[in-house]
């Protein structure tokens, strides 16, 4: 089976993707441009399930928004909402090894491989 995982922020969206036991960092979208990009990829690489971590309540509304623009009924994937608790200070930390510029341009991509190996390693 193959996962996306998503981390939903009001500039970016992180991407990560599963095709066995481990998440690994695939992109970051700006999320205006988002919803197209990510439709090809399930498409394309024939993605089974999404995992989208649900930020917290002061951004409920663009996040429903979102999921609304998403519609995994229309292309075929479940979509699978859960919580993203902490999701970004863990990125944060994971990439503290590296630069300032190199940790702003990944840290969507590892929050969202956070997200869906944290959702893998409770459902597997």
């Amino acid at each position: 089976m193959i996962y996306l995982g998503l981390d939903y922020g009001t500039a970016k969206i992180g991407v990560a993707l599963a095709t066995g036991p481990l998440a690994e960092p695939l992109a970051t979208f700006d999320t205006k441009s988002s919803i197209k990009k990510i439709k090809e990829l399930i498409v394309k690489l024939q993605i089974e399930k999404i995992i989208i971590g649900k930020p917290d309540k002061s951004l409920s509304f663009e996040f429903e928004k979102f999921v609304n623009l998403l519609n995994p009924d229309l292309i075929g994937s479940k979509l699978k909402i859960v919580d993203e608790t902490l999701s970004s200070h863990d990125a944060r930390l994971a990439l503290l090894h590296t630069t300032q510029t190199r940790r702003k341009e990944k840290e969507h991509s590892v929050a969202a491989a956070i997200i869906l190996q944290s959702w893998l390693d409770y459902h597997h």
